[in-house]
């Protein structure tokens, strides 16, 4: 009940100061300060990227770290760079992502169950609890899904942890449950921070969620993620950057406290304020678009401003220079003003967070043209997600690249037969910038990009990038039969360095 009472106080909040003009549509409303349909859809999407809480511990320090998106500020580097355990960190997306996010979407789900007008609405809950999940087993193996988040309304205080693969086939399912139910008589979808209502744009989310997933079990189950990548196409995945899946958020204050947390702005800005803007791009995100001539560099990074001799850049000196993974940024030759800064609408409270892209759906398309999945060619879809993933970065306020800049860069660097798989899991780690925790899961599938090697040696796993988060360890005391049985599916040990299903890398 208590935390019932929280998300009734964290809404009633929203719907008094407002986040978007359609807040005013919930201070009408008589339930407002009851949990309803729409103000618990509008939370957990403000969560899902407002959370600044474990987007700074699991999409920055840990997968922005893990990946090498991110390097310098202290926490990265100690945590991140050197793979180092936090108990605090490692746990962040578990607590926050079951108590506010999967809580509140199931209830959405069970309020809007067999009710004739609310049919739409009860099909993007299915597509948001879909996307909530995927986060967590994808980070943590084994989780509770079928029974997460019915503590309040059946009574199931002690969920199972459902194996990962059986977790992927309720995905599969639910996600086509979703796009054949959303419909133009289906009921309004009250409460949509991501498309207000617009149920074309939720169907084409809810293929481009299935063709993710699709690809994310290519390497363990080809045969059904052949099926599944088919099925996203036929059905229509996104078709233009207007599609995206983007929240965007308001300039409100951070508070770092679980209980008392302000979900309006940023969270990953949230969490580059919070670390004292010592954040830095990586010397490989950075060597990897400056070598290559992508525009995306100067969209992304601003020049630097010292010499690794600590003096002004010399004349004719390279100003894009990245922060080497595993070195503070005070132990940088020249210190950080020798190193590229991240720009400044990319830091900010009201930036803009990018769930799901027509970039990522387009390079994904691009690998299964290459498997002989899909029709069409992968040189062109690769080519489409790779324009997107320039274009996309306007969002941000980014000045827009020229076409003729992203011309010259597509054919100085086209898809190459023999590297298509590299090629592609590259610029889907470029994508997913910003949104860390997703490349690193696709890394892990993938194996790409080839990161640069930590020979920090007080690393705790001697470099070894780990394969997953742990389990929070107050699960053997809460839930201790069923998070002793998942770990028996692993091993035995609640270890960073297990892998989950997918993971045959």
């Amino acid at each position: 009940m208590k935390f019932k009472q929280i998300i009734i106080a964290v809404l009633s909040l929203f719907t008094m100061v407002g986040c978007t003009e359609n807040f005013d549509e919930l201070e009408k409303d008589p339930v407002a300060l009851s949990a309803n349909p729409a103000g618990q859809l509008r939370f957990t999407q403000l969560c899902m990227s407002g959370d600044g809480y474990y987007q700074w511990r699991a999409n920055l320090i840990y997968s922005g770290g893990f990946v090498q998106h991110y390097a310098g500020a202290w926490n990265v580097t100690e945590f991140g760079s050197k793979f180092k355990k936090n108990d605090d960190y490692a746990t962040a997306l578990w607590r926050n992502g079951y108590s506010n996010e999967m809580k509140s979407i199931v209830d959405v789900l069970e309020k809007t169950s067999g009710d004739p007008a609310a049919v739409n609405m009860n099909a993007v809950a299915k597509i948001m609890k879909v996307m909530i999940a995927q986060r967590l087993t994808d980070i943590y193996g084994d989780v509770p899904y079928s029974e997460a988040g019915l503590g309040f309304s059946k009574g199931i205080v002690t969920p199972k942890y459902d194996k990962q693969q059986d977790i992927y086939n309720a995905f599969f399912t639910e996600l086509q449950e979703a796009f054949t139910q959303l419909n133009a008589n289906g009921g309004a979808v009250k409460g949509d921070l991501f498309y207000e209502g617009d149920i074309t744009k939720w169907k084409k989310l809810a293929n481009t969620m299935r063709l993710r997933l699709a690809m994310r079990i290519s390497e363990v189950s080809p045969v059904e993620a052949e099926k599944q990548a088919k099925a996203a196409f036929q059905n229509g995945v996104f078709e233009s950057n207007a599609d995206n899946c983007v929240m965007h958020h308001l300039d409100f204050p951070f508070n770092d406290t679980p209980g008392a947390l302000d979900f309006r702005g940023n969270g990953l800005s949230y969490a580059f304020i919070g670390n004292e803007h010592a954040d830095h791009f990586s010397s490989l995100m950075i060597d990897f678009l400056r070598n290559n001539g992508d525009p995306r560099l100067t969209m992304l990074a601003t020049a630097k401003t010292g010499s690794a001799n600590w003096g002004p850049p010399a004349p004719g000196e390279e100003l894009y220079v990245g922060n080497i993974p595993g070195v503070f940024q005070w132990d940088m030759p020249g210190g950080s003003n020798a190193i590229s800064g991240i720009q400044p609408y990319l830091k900010l409270k009201t930036t803009p967070f990018l769930h799901v892209s027509y970039s990522e759906s387009q390079l994904l398309l691009a690998e299964a043209a290459y498997r002989g999945w899909i029709t069409g060619a992968a040189a062109d879809y690769y080519k489409k997600g790779v324009e997107a993933g320039i274009r996309q970065l306007e969002v941000y306020g980014a000045p827009a690249a020229s076409q003729t800049a992203i011309n010259t860069y597509l054919s100085a660097k086209p898809l190459v037969a023999g590297t298509e798989k590299e090629q592609i899991g590259t610029q889907l780690w470029v994508t997913y910038l910003f949104n860390s925790i997703e490349a690193y899961s696709n890394w892990r599938r993938t194996g790409y990009p080839h990161l640069l090697p930590i020979t920090n040696p007080d690393s705790e796993t001697q470099g070894v990038t780990p394969t997953r988060l742990y389990y929070p360890n107050d699960e053997m005391q809460k839930n201790s039969k069923n998070y002793l049985e998942a770990l028996s599916r692993m091993g035995g040990t609640n270890d960073w360095l297990n892998k989950v299903w997918w993971d045959v890398n």
